[in-house]
């Protein structure tokens, strides 16, 4: 686990830190056929996370970064809730230990003032074309 600035927090930054913790377990780079379904759960819930900051003007936007990661642990908690109702007990555990440690994080973001630093917007790089937006082949 990375060292978090929870002063100088970046909530984009340590989504990416999340990925990258999962896809580099001990120091070796992973693929995705070579993590467990749990750790592929929490790597898509993550970046499913980063897409859905991606408009401020979206009904229900975070007013700050606390809520944000609030908002990211109860969305694992709700996972972690879904797996355990239908019986998938390996992923609902992997989930769990991750719910526990982004709670952890959480009061640790309340603590540093989280409340009073403004959501952060991740800006999604589009490739240039030429192309129509709706091009009908």
């Amino acid at each position: 686990m990375q060292n978090v600035d929870y002063a100088n927090f970046d909530f984009g930054e340590r989504l990416n830190g999340f990925i990258n913790e999962v896809m580099n377990f001990g120091g070796a780079p992973r693929t995705e056929a070579d993590l467990t379904e749990g750790q592929k759960v929490f790597v898509r819930a993550v970046k499913r996370e980063m897409v859905k900051y991606a408009d401020p003007n979206r009904h229900g936007y975070p007013h700050n970064l606390l809520e944000q990661m609030e908002s990211f642990t109860r969305t694992v908690g709700d996972l972690h809730n879904s797996y355990f109702d239908s019986g998938m007990r390996k992923v609902s555990d992997c989930l769990y230990n991750r719910r526990k440690m982004l709670y952890e994080e959480t009061k640790k973001l309340a603590a540093a003032g989280g409340d009073t630093k403004p959501a952060w917007v991740d800006v999604i790089k589009t490739e240039q074309t030429d192309m129509p937006a709706f091009f009908d082949a």
